[in-house]
């Protein structure tokens, strides 16, 4: 499954599970678990269909790719500080 169809599928499913869900939620009872459950449920399936529909409408390739290094430069850095963490641990043991 590549490019737009499985955003398409994955916006299907978002929008499957919003209109199935919304209706048996308790969204106008007072301020407790069950009402804040099915606000942030809500307010995340509004996100992932919000991102598919970037991903669909207004992503384009040159944005995709700066995409990518961005995520890249992400997880060079995470990489980089979790060896030094594994550094320091090992000097430590070392010493001691």
């Amino acid at each position: 499954m590549k490019g737009k169809a499985r955003h398409i599928i994955y916006l299907t499913a978002a929008l499957a599970m919003l209109f199935y869900g919304v209706p048996k939620l308790e969204l106008n009872g007072p301020w407790n678990a069950v009402t804040i459950f099915g606000v942030v449920w809500t307010l995340f399936a509004l996100v992932v269909i919000a991102a598919h529909l970037n991903a669909l409408l207004w992503m384009n390739e040159q944005k995709k790719k700066q995409l990518e290094r961005i995520k890249q430069a992400k997880r060079n850095n995470w990489e980089r500080r979790l060896q030094q963490v594994v550094n320091r641990s090992s000097n430590r043991r070392a010493r001691g």
